[in-house]
């Protein structure tokens, strides 16, 4: 036994001092261990592992189905961001075999959707030996800047539709490419006849008869193989639930459909309205914060989700008398809504792509003619809303943030109401300008900044709302008002230009403090809430974002931005400093048991 033990410590000796000499011939622009080490010291980790013991054969037949379908979204996800995502997971995937070192950059790699991080001081930089990222990602050509854009955008007006659509990518005219494109064409006749006219456009411009240096190219036609492949795997898992589940089946199949023809009409339709029994998933294409560059580019997503049937039943009551609502905020008063929501809380089985992490809940489809035409849906994420770690974790920063008589106006309930009424708030207020026009193009780059920040106010403004009626007591209000707080405290300057939420949060941050519903303590460094005019102060920089998207005026909407911004040493750095040094974690790894 004593020889059989000292066998087992010189082999792993021998294991340490290779795994270590493995670790030092790394090539060049690799992270070193310690600077991995940093990052990964402030994540949390998460384990997602749902009861899935009520689905039936056919719906877990479907899952293993959904779950395959998700790896390959996954992967279209990371080339989408990084023209080098992709050879650089493999690259680091050859170099690893079993040390830290690069099992911990397998990590970051996981965490961070690719091979640029986040740092902790907020800035995004390769971890991994690949080119800077750009803001167009890899949906626009390398290098392309706004200014080229918009002279070209405004040489050529009538290609403003496609080149600036939601699913396609600006192609680099080359005749490689086009020859590529065209091939995928003749490889995929389905995707060839889903797409009238792309055939015709790119031999007009192989031919020389256009001298557009770019053209728009549908995401279908740009990674046709894996398209293709979850095409195949979300109409076998359509089949699995059909004689359990029939609305879940359709959605399946059109969403199937819509993904080759970029054209979501079909599966947004049938997501919305149908009724689905254990099962639900976000699959596709939808948020466009991403895209750095025009704010207009969404990209793809997958959520596998598990139903709680009763906390959902709860939920969909509380969401009666939604347009007398409406009818009270600041703008947008008159404008009729749909009254019932489907609303679901799920337990999240797995995530991939831009949904990955700990994204709490989500309001879609964003298109504002399918919302018109059918509504929306709401998905609340139950087991990562109420995540013991997780609010914990925002408790701790609660807490460093504010006076300690306020430490305790934080509860798990607070949290979960208002994302509640911030996915709603995403249906309320403007929909569209005064003068007609889609908010996200009208305001672009700035859509998604004020979206999100009308949200948040809405759902500060319901709270209150519902408060009054006797529909929600002052405890819980106190809460979620807590939780507005909790909402805009950062723990380093935002970048305004590709962080909309951080950047929105800042904004609500500085309005509250200029109008006196936060006031800071320069000798504490610590806030404190002033609740007697909270609501009056949120209700009127509500009014303020509903008229700048009402009015559609892009330099009006960038003009408040800058003006609420304002990042300053004494006050939000140190504010910072605190959390920073008061908060153990700082970054979130989720996974997932079914993977």
């Amino acid at each position: 036994m004593k020889s059989l033990k000292l066998i087992t410590t010189a082999t792993l000796f021998t294991s340490l001092i290779s795994c270590a000499a493995f670790a030092q011939s790394l090539p060049e622009n690799y992270w070193t261990q310690a600077q991995a080490a940093e990052i990964l010291d402030k994540t949390r980790r998460v384990m997602l592992d749902p009861d899935l013991s009520v689905l039936s054969d056919g719906e877990r037949a479907a899952v293993e189905k959904l779950l395959k379908a998700g790896a390959i979204m996954n992967r279209l996800y990371q080339d989408s961001m990084h023209p080098e995502a992709l050879a650089s997971l493999q690259a680091l995937q050859n170099l690893h075999g079993g040390a830290r070192h690069t099992g911990d950059l397998l990590d970051l790699y996981y965490m961070f959707k690719g091979p640029i991080a986040s740092t902790l001081d907020n800035r995004r930089v390769p971890f991994l030996p690949v080119t800077a990222e750009e803001p167009g990602k890899n949906v626009y050509p390398p290098g392309m800047s706004r200014e080229k854009m918009d002279l070209l955008l405004e040489a050529r007006p009538e290609l403003v539709s496609g080149l600036l659509g939601v699913r396609t990518v600006v192609r680099e005219t080359s005749e490689q490419n086009l020859q590529t494109d065209l091939g995928t064409l003749d490889q995929y006749p389905l995707l060839d006849g889903l797409h009238p006219g792309l055939r015709k456009r790119l031999v007009s411009l192989s031919a020389g008869k256009d001298d557009a240096p770019v053209y728009a190219l549908p995401y279908s036609v740009r990674w046709a193989p894996g398209i293709m492949e979850i095409y195949g795997l979300l109409n076998g898992a359509a089949v699995d639930v059909a004689a359990d589940d029939p609305d879940l089946a359709a959605y399946l199949s059109l969403r199937a459909r819509d993904l080759v023809s970029d054209d979501y009409e079909g599966g947004d339709a049938a997501w919305v309205s149908g009724r689905f029994n254990h099962l639900n998933a976000q699959i596709g294409s939808y948020e466009v914060y991403g895209d750095a560059l025009y704010g207009v580019k969404s990209l793809f997503s997958l959520s596998l989700l598990a139903r709680d049937e009763e906390k959902s039943r709860e939920l969909s009551a509380a969401l009666q008398g939604l347009q007398a609502i409406q009818d009270s905020l600041p703008e947008g008063a008159g404008r009729k809504i749909q009254q019932d929501i489907p609303v679901g809380v799920y337990n999240i089985i797995a995530d991939f792509g831009q949904s990955r992490g700990a994204n709490t809940a989500s309001i879609l489809p964003n298109d504002p003619n399918h919302s018109r035409k059918y509504g929306r849906i709401i998905l609340l994420r139950y087991n990562i809303m109420t995540d013991p770690g997780l609010f914990s974790d925002r408790k701790e920063k609660f807490t460093a943030a504010v006076i300690r008589e306020q430490a305790e106006d934080l509860s798990l309930d607070g949290p979960f109401y208002r994302t509640l009424w911030h996915e709603v708030g995403h249906y309320l207020g403007v929909d569209k300008t005064a003068d007609g026009r889609e908010l996200n193009e009208a305001l672009s780059p700035w859509g998604s900044h004020y979206e999100e920040m009308k949200a948040d106010l809405v759902s500060l403004f319901t709270s209150a709302h519902l408060n009054q009626a006797g529909l929600m007591s002052d405890e819980l209000l106190r809460s979620v008002q807590a939780g507005g707080i909790l909402r805009v405290l950062q723990n380093n300057q935002p970048r305004t230009a590709d962080q909309p939420y951080q950047t929105m949060q800042l904004m609500q941050m500085n309005y509250f403090l200029e109008h006196g519903s936060l006031s800071f303590d320069e000798a504490t460094a610590r806030l404190t809430i002033n609740y007697d005019v909270y609501q009056d102060v949120a209700t009127k920089m509500l009014g303020e974002v509903l008229a700048i998207q009402a009015a559609g005026d892009r330099e009006r909407a960038a003009a408040f931005i800058e003006r609420y911004t304002d990042w300053s040493p004494g006050l939000h750095e140190r504010l910072a400093e605190r959390l920073r040094s008061s908060v153990r974690y700082r970054y979130r790894m989720v996974e997932y048991e079914a993977l």
